[in-house]
């Protein structure tokens, strides 16, 4: 029996599953299975699977469709070895993503989960880094999803009874991992393992404002640790305002300075998150958000002088990190009329 199984579910990926399909083939590390699971698509995407010769590969048709959640844990449920690993049909994964997953899982059995760095392709162009170490990644999950295609322990879903949730769809990703790190630690690779392809079809595009109500109740869950002390009032201010409200202005930056505070003083009674990782992440959600609010706001017709003048008035300039405050200088004094 191998040691690791790739669970693929699949639904109309037929353009891409191919290439999908392959990149885990290639992969250094070799004691692995690739179980595809298809929720009935209808585009021929078993067709193109079953196209591809290997021995590791093993086909699951569902007679009925499951919907994404039920059909992961229709995967879990088939699974027998120790470790499994997650992929969409969509994606490509880097040669080291299993052996690099892998290995942090065997040199750290108080691990039960590690994922990595990605970069999306597509339609959007970024790389991406998570938080890297347990206490960082628990902190960071207040605020979004920090676990992408990882690999973890089986002894999540046998012994722990966990499972992916159907009314948490289509976060439910989200709040696996949520539920997850109420029992076990996770880790990051900082490097990255996955290619995450954006197209229009995709579920986070075609079902964006759902996801977004789901997303919030995953964070309203993982409110829960900070203690019951936090009033709905807060509770409100942080899902509406604190997240993902903007700032384009020195009062508002104020008031979440304020409000970041009170969050750190509610961790002092129950104590569920490290205390500087705590801030940590609290000060970087800020600073990512302050400086998209700053592009999207002050920026938006281009690094013009006087785009960053009006900037500078606000009084944010002191607030954004020194490095992005000078690229947004140089920008603006390069800028050509």
């Amino acid at each position: 029996m191998a040691k690791v199984t790739v669970l693929m579910p699949t639904y109309n990926v037929a353009p891409y599953v191919k290439e999908a399909v392959e990149s885990v083939l290639r992969q250094s590390y070799s004691d692995f299975e690739l179980l595809v699971i298809d929720d009935c698509s209808t585009d021929g995407t078993l067709d193109v699977v079953r196209g591809i010769s290997d021995s590791r590969i093993h086909i699951v048709q569902n007679e009925r469709n499951l919907g994404l959640a039920d059909n992961l844990n229709r995967g879990l449920s088939l699974i027998k070895t120790e470790l499994v690993s997650r992929m969409d049909g969509d994606d490509i994964a880097e040669p080291h993503w299993l052996q690099s997953e892998v290995a942090v899982l065997d040199s750290n059995p108080e691990i039960g989960i590690c994922g990595g760095g990605f970069e999306r392709f597509g339609a959007v162009s970024t790389v991406v880094r998570l938080p890297e170490h347990p206490e960082e990644i628990l902190a960071n999950m207040l605020f979004e999803c920090s676990i992408i295609v990882p690999t973890f322990r089986m002894s999540l879903y046998r012994d722990k009874g966990l499972r992916y949730r159907s009314d948490a769809f289509p976060a439910e990703d989200y709040r696996f991992w949520a539920d997850c790190l109420r029992v076990t630690n996770a880790y990051n690779v900082q490097d990255t393992l996955f290619h995450y392809r954006m197209h229009p079809k995709q579920i986070c595009t075609s079902l964006s404002e759902k996801q977004k109500g789901k997303v919030e109740e995953v964070r309203r869950y993982m409110l829960e640790l900070l203690g019951s002390n936090m009033t709905e009032n807060e509770k409100d201010y942080f899902l509406k305002t604190f997240v993902d409200g903007k700032i384009t202005e020195k009062q508002e930056w104020k008031q979440k300075e304020s409000f970041a505070r009170k969050l750190v003083a509610l961790n002092r009674d129950e104590r569920h998150f490290e205390k500087k990782a705590l801030q940590n992440q609290i000060h970087r959600h800020l600073q990512i958000q302050l400086y998209n609010t700053v592009l999207s706001y002050f920026f938006k017709d281009g690094y013009k002088p006087s785009a960053y003048f009006r900037y500078l008035s606000s009084g944010l300039a002191l607030k954004t990190l020194p490095r992005l405050e000078m690229k947004l200088l140089a920008k603006s004094m390069l800028h050509r009329s």
